[in-house]
């Protein structure tokens, strides 16, 4: 797919996203709402640089929301490189029963 964007999470507040480095929630905003204004259809592939960086996850999730990225367009990479939907990765992970 060649309307992938990566956003690899650094840290819990450093996120890399089209060789930008992005700190602030609206610049990371900004950036996404310019990505989703040339590529409607835009894939946003989000990648951990360690799977211990939630916040940073987080944040990302939350700045696409906030700007229209449609979750049937929002990706995540495992920690062994797979790339999947976040119904893939619920199916993977189900949560232990209440």
């Amino acid at each position: 797919m060649d309307n992938q964007l990566k956003a690899v999470i650094l840290d819990d507040e450093t996120i890399l996203l089209d060789g930008r480095k992005l700190v602030e929630q609206d610049e990371l905003a900004d950036a996404l709402r310019l990505a989703l204004q040339r590529d409607p259809n835009l894939i946003l592939v989000i990648e951990p640089a360690k799977n211990e960086y939630y916040k940073g996850t987080g944040k990302v999730i939350y700045a696409s929301q906030r700007v229209g990225v449609p979750v049937e367009n929002l990706r995540f990479t495992t920690e062994d490189g797979d790339v999947v939907t976040f119904d893939e990765l619920r199916a993977r992970n189900p949560a232990p029963p209440v």
